[in-house]
């Protein structure tokens, strides 16, 4: 392996060497030292290179012709970081092809360091990538007992908390750790919930592999980055079967297979490493026989071709494409990118899993309900709770509910929002429909007793309680049964506004025009000489009084529109998965008062009334002005505790029954008993009947 990386480095070398588009008239040579992986061998071999003498002197260059310009090694941490420590002295850059950028140390320290390999931050970004990828959010930790690995753990573990990936354990092992002793620290393996364990290591931590093959029983998938060493061997593959591993780029080197294939002891006559991997390669030269002797026709007969590809790779160029960027690195300006392309159909997961493993400390929350975190746990750890009743989530894991738009609803699983039935007191509904029915009929009713009283006009009991009052009151009680058609329909803004207002100010009318005709009746029976003087004044005095009482409501309309008119709003808290479209009166006290107004009226006109019923008349309304009034005050008094206990459509109703029952009481008690008499005893309506009586009152 390491002679492909050696082969590598001098095949990228005479590639340059024979470019005349980069370095041209400059040679590039090398020096190439075996550090064995020893951190003594690196400083040693940088001080021989720099000094450029068998017996190395610190701070003197001994080279006569050529110069250094730059290192290329080592593949593992320690010794890159050792031989780092003595380039940065002298500003000589080194580039490793296995070892990452010290991220956690201060760029001060090593500060001519580079590397091929990505940092060990970019491979954090790869990690946690992969990880949100699956939807694995439940992890553990395994480093190398070293600074760095130490470093490593506290970094990666703060920076998936960050990203919201919970971790249940993070430790760290050295190479003589013996996962049988560490229960008491580790507690084992096997029995942590997480399924996803993070492996970190240089190529020196074998007890890494030790521990994974420890846990692979616990159907766990391994994540292994850094420079963790991977041998070809049946302990290996099976404890590392279906796990990832973060590793190098695997990059096209044109020319270099057939190179590493062709390599042979002669071409290379001063490279005693190649021709050492040769005759071990094929025994086919005695170790005791020195190189210049070793036998020509062996060497012809014999080629690297011939190699088993497992012990002589040629295919996968990720090492030591490495190595060749990292002399590509000292021609050209080095930039970093982060290559994460995830091929999951490539990847191959151990035959334990059915499936892509899952590795979650809870499962997901479905759309509908919300992740509330256990009290002093993990972000991951959590359980899922029910949307409250007007809330949805549309997505999992949803961390809180949102409530729906006012014109929606949510469905019955809570996880999305469904139009509301949009409801009021419409014409096509039976409700709706009986109310506009009653109202026409009372209406075409009102109207042909106007029309007696019209074509009646002449005789005595219509002109009785003074004939303009009562054709006053009529129209008034027409436009009173037509007032239910601005409450039903699909409320606007012009029908908020005209409802309570017409209804308000025509029901003040008639009321008014009640109360006219009660004091009339007093009136005529307190003058002591009714001459056509006093007659006059009393019909004055009558319409004087329907106009002054009327004008205070409409005073009250005009205050309420000014300050706190009505308007059509939505209410959405009557009914689940309802919106009810209605009159939102603006200023409820404003209602009541109008209200309160108009039950004034019909009061005073009661008491009148009342006392005015035994006057003698032959045509004295005051009894049945009486009763009309009595069940006038009954059908609004009932009016509000009914108002109030109910909402929507049914609120709007109960106003309409009621503005249509005490119009129909007033009808009904004082108009009815004189259609009786004009229609049914005419005979009683002539001024003889009417003298006779007077006589005898």
């Amino acid at each position: 392996m390491y002679l492909r990386h050696l082969l590598a480095f001098i095949f990228a070398i005479e590639e340059i060497n024979n470019r005349t588009d980069l370095l041209p008239n400059i040679t590039l040579g090398f020096q190439v030292y075996d550090t064995c992986n020893r951190e003594h061998e690196a400083v040693q071999s940088v001080l021989d290179v720099l000094s450029g003498s068998e017996d190395p002197i610190p701070n003197f260059d001994c080279h006569k012709k050529n110069k250094v310009v730059g290192f290329i090694g080592h593949r593992t941490i320690p010794s890159s970081l050792a031989s780092a420590a003595l380039t940065g002295i002298y500003q000589y850059p080194q580039i490793s092809y296995g070892a990452m950028n010290p991220t956690f140390y201060s760029k001060f320290q090593f500060p001519s360091f580079y590397s091929t390999v990505p940092d060990v931050k970019d491979q954090f970004a790869t990690i946690i990538l992969l990880l949100k990828h699956f939807g694995w959010n439940w992890v553990g930790i395994v480093s190398s007992d070293d600074e760095d690995g130490q470093k490593v753990n506290t970094e990666l573990k703060t920076l998936l908390i960050k990203n919201k990936i919970c971790v249940e354990f993070a430790v760290t092992l050295a190479d003589h750790y013996d996962i049988a002793r560490s229960e008491k620290d580790y507690h084992s393996l096997s029995q942590l919930t997480c399924s996803i364990v993070i492996v970190y290591g240089n190529a020196k931590a074998n007890s890494l592999i030790n521990v994974v093959s420890d846990i692979s029983a616990s159907r766990k998938i391994f994540v292994l980055f850094g420079a963790i060493q991977i041998y070809n061997n049946h302990e290996s593959v099976i404890a590392l079967n279906g796990s990832l591993l973060v590793d190098l780029h695997r990059g096209n080197i044109p020319g270099l297979k057939d190179y590493l294939l062709d390599i042979n002891p002669e071409k290379y006559p001063d490279n005693p490493m190649i021709f050492d991997a040769w005759r071990d390669e094929f025994s086919c030269v005695p170790e005791s026989i020195e190189k210049e002797s070793y036998d020509k026709a062996c060497r012809e007969s014999y080629s690297f071709r011939s190699v088993d590809p497992s012990r002589y790779d040629v295919e996968n160029f990720r090492y030591t494409f490495s190595v060749y960027s990292a002399v590509y690195a000292l021609a050209y300006a080095p930039h970093d990118e982060v290559r994460l392309q995830l091929n999951e159909s490539a990847v191959q997961w151990s035959p334990k899993f059915s499936q892509t493993p899952r590795s979650l400390c809870s499962e997901s929350c479905l759309p509908g309900y919300q992740k509330l975190q256990h009290k002093g746990g993990q972000p991951c750890c959590h359980h899922c709770a029910p949307c409250p009743e007007n809330e949805i989530t549309n997505k999992n894991d949803m961390e809180r509910c949102y409530k729906c738009p006012e014109d929606q609803w949510p469905n019955e699983r809570r996880d999305s929002c469904i139009q509301r039935t949009i409801e009021f007191l419409s014409y096509g509904d039976t409700l709706g429909f009986s109310l506009m029915f009653m109202a026409l009929l009372f209406c075409f009713g009102t109207i042909i007793m106007f029309g007696i009283f019209v074509k009646h006009k002449d005789t005595p009991i219509v002109k009785a309680n003074n004939r303009t009052l009562s054709f006053i009151l009529l129209i008034s009680l027409i436009l009173s049964f037509l007032c239910p058609l601005l409450f039903i329909g699909r409320p606007t803004k012009i029908s908020c506004l005209l409802q309570q207002a017409v209804f308000g100010t025509i029901f003040s009318v008639a009321v008014s025009s009640v109360l006219a005709k009660t004091v009339t009746v007093v009136l005529a029976f307190n003058v002591t000489r009714p001459n056509s003087i006093n007659k006059w004044m009393m019909k004055q005095f009558s319409v004087f009084l329907l106009i002054i009482c009327s004008s205070g409501q409409l005073v009250i309309c005009v205050f309420w529109f000014v300050f706190s008119p009505p308007f059509p709003e939505y209410d959405t808290k009557v009914e689940v998965g309802k919106m009810i479209l209605q009159c939102n009166e603006g200023s409820v006290t404003a209602f009541y008062i109008l209200i309160g107004y108009m039950g004034c009226l019909a009061v005073f006109s009661f008491i009148v009334a009342f006392l005015a019923r035994k006057l003698p008349d032959t045509f004295n309304e005051a009894q049945y002005i009486t009763f009309s009034i009595l069940v006038f005050c009954s059908v609004w008094i009932s009016f509000i505790p009914a108002y109030l206990s109910t909402k929507g459509k049914y609120m709007v109703a109960v106003e309409v029954f009621a503005i249509l029952s005490s119009s129909a009481g007033l009808l009904g008690c004082i108009f009815i008993p004189k259609c009786y008499i004009i229609l049914m005893r005419p005979e009683l309506n002539v001024k003889v009947i009417v003298a006779q009586r007077k006589a005898l009152q």
